[in-house]
């Protein structure tokens, strides 16, 4: 089974929490596990946020949900003009920054991608893995 949603949501800092609770509603309904639904839930809620914070010059985003039984990838798109990741700042306000850090802290993979007009923040949530390494653990050793 493969599940893929997108939506195109307004840069309102309402529908950050209506992305939440759709992405949190279509996880569990695959069957998620619940640490993976809440690690996924903060790091969406994080990547929204930043956009509506952060995006200038456009009045909305999209939102890529694509789930399996190994995982879910989301990504999270803008045509606003982007930041710097790595090694400058961001804003003199000593709190930015610290959502990617989170965000970083709570997915598998996080990945930032420039393209021509769009940036896209990509985060990946493995549970296939997670699943067969704790089936592994509980085998008897010999």
């Amino acid at each position: 089974m493969q599940l893929h949603m997108q939506l195109r949501l307004p840069r309102d800092a309402r529908y950050v929490a209506v992305m939440r609770r759709v992405a949190g509603s279509l996880l569990a309904e695959v069957n998620a596990p619940q640490d993976a639904v809440d690690d996924l839930q903060v790091a969406i809620t994080e990547a929204c946020g930043n956009v509506v914070r952060h995006a200038s010059g456009v009045d909305d985003y999209s939102v890529h949900l694509a789930v399996d039984a190994d995982g879910c990838e989301v990504e999270v798109v803008d045509l606003g003009p982007g930041f710097v990741v790595a090694g400058s700042e961001v804003h003199d306000d000593e709190e930015a920054g610290r959502g990617l850090s989170l965000i970083g802290a709570l997915v598998d993979d996080l990945e930032f991608v420039r393209e021509d007009a769009a940036m896209r923040v990509r985060l990946v949530k493995r549970w296939r893995e997670l699943a067969l390494d704790e089936e592994a653990a509980l085998e008897p050793r010999t």
